[in-house]
């Protein structure tokens, strides 16, 4: 139930507004928990949760995934604290580049962009109303230097989150199979709100959560992973600046 509860409170922060309650009273049980378990990554994965939430609360901080940065480092700084070395560090390697590796992930990013590009031609997919507005009136070039710091912020942090902080205490409390699931079905219901939107964005980043937590196993690191999600968010970069402007 903890692994359960965990996986649905980090795509809880950045859910809409008539699920904040819940989102709360869910929190504060799994706080509960998390004191009582022995497990250092199930506390942090918790802590970071609860980071999170707050940091989408507080609108001043900007459009995700800024937000999601500040609670990143903060949780990173705490979990460091009296310690002399941060406990994130056995998850937080690049892991090994063996020579088919190369080749999967150059297919994972040629499928991706495949099915990035399918789901904007069927269902018109656009950019959150509220980027749309933030790029309004912009110069063509801030447009593509904000989609570049984009697509580097915003996979490093769901990287850490998801592959990393998330994986690694499910992997503790369920073992690494339903880890790799646990974490995959949390990042698809991020996406509801996000692109890929809607029921059908959510299956597809759930899936593609899957085939990254595959990655990092194979990789044992995020360096893998970390790359084919930039090539992800670039694509999209690519595919929605026409709706900037139209």
């Amino acid at each position: 139930m903890l692994a359960a509860g965990m996986a649905a409170a980090v795509p809880a922060a950045a859910t809409t507004p008539s699920a904040v309650p819940a989102s709360v009273a869910l929190l504060m049980v799994l706080s509960v928990a998390a004191v009582r378990s022995e497990s250092q990554p199930v506390r942090q994965s918790v802590l970071l949760a609860e980071l999170l939430f707050v940091a989408v609360a507080v609108k001043f901080l900007g459009l995700w995934p800024a937000p999601a940065a500040v609670a990143v480092i903060v949780a990173w700084w705490l979990a460091g604290r009296g310690t002399g070395e941060h406990r994130w560090a056995p998850w937080l390697r690049r892991g090994r580049w063996t020579r088919d590796l190369p080749w999967l992930v150059a297919g994972m990013v040629v499928v991706t962009a495949g099915a990035l590009a399918a789901w904007q031609r069927l269902f018109d997919g656009r950019l959150p109303r509220e980027y749309v507005d933030a790029a309004r009136g912009q110069q063509w070039w801030i447009i593509v230097l904000a989609g570049v710091a984009f697509s580097l912020l915003n996979a490093a942090v769901e990287e850490v989150v998801f592959r990393g902080v998330l994986m690694s205490a499910l992997s503790q409390v369920l073992g690494l199979p339903a880890a790799v699931v646990l974490q995959a079905l949390a990042f698809g219901v991020l996406h509801l709100h996000g692109v890929p939107d809607g029921p059908v964005g959510m299956v597809m980043a759930g899936v593609w959560g899957l085939l990254l937590g595959v990655l990092r196993l194979r990789s044992r690191g995020l360096l893998a992973p970390y790359v084919t999600h930039i090539a992800a968010d670039a694509t999209i970069v690519v595919l929605m600046l026409p709706t900037l402007t139209s």
